[in-house]
């Protein structure tokens, strides 16, 4: 299906800023390579492409497998079948006369070696940068994918939730996403769940093993979706059937608190570093500061992680448009953890929240 108009008038928008920035920068052209950044321009995923854009034109150019769907959906470039690479980029150099062109950062160093061998004559200069902080605020379109995908999301996990019975394992719950999921009838997971029971739950990046859910454990559930391209994250805690220790509801309390304090400040203007400052100043109100052991979030988009990072060394400072996690944790080594994830836009005067499953502290039926 090709592309509607709205959505070329995005990209075509998209292509006409990367020209200002490039301008701004006195680079002729710039050449880009990367998956993500490729889809960014031209609304197609390929594993294999070169997409030129100089300050008269765009060409895309795809290997044999791509070029059919690519012309049915890229009309705002010129989609030519790449045969010969180095071909390509001679044919692709004599209808432009550019002197320095610009690559992304990410590029491996292989390849700009290939490059400057096919196009000697030109002066490369890594300019990766400026398609990040392009794809830093989102617009409202994207915006818009964003909250479909995180609404998804919240119904997805609540129906693992109900469907929890004794006698699952971590992994059965994790294959239980996947299924529902696919069963969806969407692209797909935009990381692998964390799926983390009992004590395992101390452990921020736990990897789901062949652990029983056991009646008063904590669970912990970190997911999130791929639709048209963009990504969603959430996390949330449940108790499995009956109250646990108290230790551990304490701390899901200090997490909610800090959550829920953090979003009421997030604007807007506030460094990154500074929003970590205050969810680790509320955190060592409850004594639990040293427990806190990774950032407080990050940006979201076309990748799980992307700028900017929420943490004590970020140099970055909040932009309304920017799609953020706000994450705050507290892990307890041996007993568990608990941690508190919603997906936020930054709006002029504060923030939208749009992860909605519920984060009241829960006794799910369990046996």
């Amino acid at each position: 299906m090709s592309k509607s108009s709205q959505e070329r008038s995005e990209l075509e928008r998209r292509i006409k800023k990367l020209r200002r920035a490039l301008k701004k920068v006195r680079l002729d052209a710039m050449l880009v390579f990367g998956r993500e950044n490729t889809y960014y321009f031209t609304g197609i995923r390929c594993s294999h492409s070169y997409l030129f854009i100089s300050m008269s034109e765009s060409v895309f150019f795809l290997d044999g497998r791509y070029i059919e769907v690519g012309g049915e959906n890229v009309k705002h470039c010129d989609v030519r079948l790449m045969e010969v690479a180095s071909r390509s980029f001679s044919q692709w150099r004599k209808e432009n006369p550019v002197e320095r062109i610009g690559f992304e950062g990410a590029t491996p160093w292989s390849c700009v070696l290939q490059w400057k061998l096919w196009l000697s004559d030109l002066d490369w200069v890594e300019c990766g940068d400026l398609v990040q902080r392009m794809r830093i605020i989102k617009s409202a379109g994207e915006q818009k994918i964003l909250a479909r995908s995180a609404r998804l999301n919240d119904r997805i996990y609540e129906t693992v939730i109900r469907l929890l019975r004794p006698g699952m394992t971590e992994i059965d719950v994790r294959n239980l996403i996947r299924s529902e999921v696919d069963r969806a009838g969407i692209e797909g997971l935009s990381f692998d769940p964390i799926v983390a029971s009992g004590s395992m739950s101390s452990r921020p990046h736990y990897e789901p093993g062949p652990r029983p859910l056991q009646k008063g454990d904590l669970l912990l559930i970190d997911m999130g979706l791929r639709m048209e391209g963009y990504c969603s994250d959430m996390t949330r805690v449940v108790a499995l059937g009956r109250r646990p220790q108290s230790r551990l509801v304490r701390a899901y309390h200090a997490v909610l608190d800090c959550q829920q304090r953090v979003l009421k400040r997030l604007k807007p203007g506030l460094r990154c570093s500074e929003i970590d400052r205050i969810s680790r100043d509320v955190l060592k109100q409850h004594r639990l500061a040293r427990n806190f052991t990774h950032s407080l979030g990050h940006g979201v988009g076309l990748e799980i992680h992307e700028p900017p990072r929420l943490s004590a060394t970020s140099p970055d400072t909040l932009k309304s448009g920017m799609v953020v996690t706000i994450e705050p944790g507290v892990y307890l080594p041996g007993i568990g953890g608990i941690r508190i994830e919603d997906l936020v836009v930054l709006t002029p005067k504060g923030c939208r929240i749009l992860s909605k499953a519920d984060k009241t502290f829960r006794v799910v039926p369990f046996g």
